[in-house]
């Protein structure tokens, strides 16, 4: 009941639907129970010694009610199953809806502190297990819980001594199992989540790395990894549907004996009365015929609701620990646009306490600049530019944008070193979900990229073709040029490029870096770079080591007064003039 209260608690819009169906449950015990009901009086008008007067004494008219009865009732329930899966479908829907905002709205510090295999099993699994094996399934429960009830109330009333005995059967049926199957159900539960997470994370292994695992020839490794997570999984849930298939073989001995020990109590107890005799056979038959599965209906909804106790726990928990009904809506962002320059005091940042990434990061950045960020892996490189863009929020210290701190995001325009390219138009990568699509923006972004003649040449269907589809596909670098091109399709005011050049070939880089040239004033340009090629022309190069800025200059300057930065560029052969 605890879990019923929180999870209702978050989702408040959908608890007076979830009592207004279970209502709904107790117009179909009603059903069910005139339908039992009825077959006493027409089984004693069948064998009547009575000459039928009237029409409305014939037999055939109880036997035509409970006809319709019996038809209005199934066709309720198909319409009542179609209300089941539309409002459960609809709370999934909701409750997915609440967590992927979370996700969104929530700072990146936040949610890149969770792995994706965890976010595709908490939207992909959990979410749809709680809903379908915990909300669904008390719906079940309250129809049947009803049926077996209103059926047993008559029951009482009818045959009080049989029914008495009917109920402590049923109840030690349903006691006996849930003690056997309980503990079982409730391993299976705490195991489920953990193999899906793996089971993820093996997929993602293999599909996300499918390049490098076939250029290593590693495919089997990979492959035994994902077989021996899959048939994990999977057989954690056959399992769960194995012991939900149990029920009905439980109980229909049990109900075969109880119809003879309920036969043999009504036998001595109307011998005397044949025609009462047969009627009351007739009622124990027809309510043991509507009993029978409906306990064992009971008792598969009580095994699917505790094969999922611990995943609803896990739920909840990410519930608070989201605190998912505080989510605020997204909304458009109304961004800042930088005036003059901006300045990061004193920054420090840790992702761990005690084990500093950044230290005492003092950096003036003017608009209309060209900044090179370099430095060896694990220098702090990307985790400044994520400090300046505003994605991670600094341990100490303070960035001030026009020499004042703004609570609104800066217009940033953003390329990483691994992007992605949706499967869609080349109109639809380079908006990316912008609210406005202008063709002539999306035109002059390719054009400035430098991908516009081509797609030009190649896609009949222009900046509408989809890249994936046509034959003529699209590069590496013409891929890299798209994302460029995404981030210049909203005119930012700062242009950030995390190692963007790293995977390309020489001729292309060399490409990206004259449009980085030709746009170089126009945007405040911020580029980490491995390959010192690619801002050897920055008006400043921050050189970064162990966690600090070791150096600030322009790349000649750089070169004759920095030893390490001078290695570097030996290194990467460049010339310094």
């Amino acid at each position: 009941m605890n879990r019923f209260k929180k999870f209702f608690g978050y989702f408040k819009e959908n608890k007076r639907a979830f009592f207004r169906y279970s209502s709904l449950s107790f117009l179909v015990g009603v059903v069910e129970l005139f339908g039992v009901a009825l077959t006493y009086p027409f089984i004693m008008k069948l064998l009547s010694k009575k000459t039928v007067t009237n029409w409305t004494d014939s037999p055939i008219l109880i036997g035509l009610a409970i006809i319709v009865l019996f038809l209005l009732k199934n066709t309720f329930m198909i319409f009542y199953s179609y209300l089941q899966a539309k409002f459960t479908k609809n709370v999934e829907a909701e409750v997915k809806l609440s967590f992927m905002k979370y996700f969104l709205s929530t700072s990146y510090q936040e949610t890149s502190k969770i792995p994706l295999a965890k976010k595709e099993n908490i939207l992909g699994f959990l979410i749809s297990n709680v809903i379908s094996n915990y909300i669904l399934r008390l719906l079940n429960l309250n129809v049947n819980f009803f049926i077996f009830t209103l059926i047993s109330l008559f029951l009482i009333i009818k045959f009080p001594f049989a029914t008495i005995i009917t109920l402590i059967f049923a109840g030690l049926l349903l006691g006996i199992q849930n003690y056997i199957f309980k503990p079982k159900l409730a391993q299976i539960s705490k195991n489920l989540s953990v193999a899906s997470i793996l089971f993820n994370q093996r997929s993602n292994e293999a599909i996300i790395n499918l390049k490098g695992v076939k250029v290593s020839n590693n495919e089997k490794f990979f492959f035994d990894n994902y077989k021996s997570a899959i048939y994990n999984f999977f057989k954690i849930g056959q399992e769960t549907l194995f012991l939900n298939t149990i029920p009905p073989y439980i109980t229909e001995p049990f109900i075969i004996i109880l119809l003879f020990i309920l036969l043999s109590v009504i036998s001595i107890e109307n011998f005397s009365q044949p025609e009462k005799l047969v009627a009351s056979f007739a009622v124990i038959v027809s309510a043991i015929f509507r009993l029978s599965p409906t306990i064992s209906r009971i008792q598969v909804n009580i095994n699917g609701i505790n094969s999922v106790l611990h995943l609803v726990d896990e739920f909840l928990d990410l519930c608070d620990k989201f605190k998912i009904s505080e989510v605020k809506d997204l909304t458009d962002k109304d961004f800042y646009y930088l005036k003059n320059q901006i300045e990061l005091k004193n920054i420090n940042f840790e992702y761990e306490k005690e084990k500093l990434v950044l230290k005492d990061i003092n950096l003036t950045i003017k608009k209309g600049e060209f900044i090179g960020i370099a430095g060896l892996s694990g220098a702090g490189k990307t985790t400044l530019v994520d400090i300046i863009s505003g994605l991670l929020t600094p341990t100490y210290g303070e960035i001030l944008v026009d020499g004042m701190k703004i609570n609104r995001p800066l217009k940033i325009g953003y390329i990483p070193q691994e992007f992605s390219v949706i499967n869609s138009s080349i109109k639809e990568n380079v908006t990316f979900g912008a609210k406005e699509k202008d063709d002539t923006a999306v035109i002059d972004a390719l054009k400035k990229a430098q991908l516009y003649d081509f797609i030009k040449n190649n896609f009949k269907n222009g900046i509408n073709a989809n890249p994936f589809v046509d034959s003529s596909g699209l590069s590496q670098g013409q891929k890299q040029r798209l994302v460029l091109a995404r981030a210049l399709y909203n005119d930012p005011d700062i242009l950030i490029l995390d190692e963007a050049t790293s995977s390309l070939d020489l001729k292309t880089e060399d490409e990206i870096c004259n449009v980085l040239n030709d746009l170089k004033g126009s945007k405040t340009i911020i580029a980490i770079a491995h390959r010192l090629s690619t801002i050897k022309f920055a008006d400043r190069i921050v050189f970064m080591q162990n966690a600090t800025i070791s150096d600030i200059a322009a790349f000649e300057e750089l070169c004759m007064k920095n030893k390490d930065f001078q290695e570097l560029v030996n290194l990467a052969s460049i010339e310094t003039k």
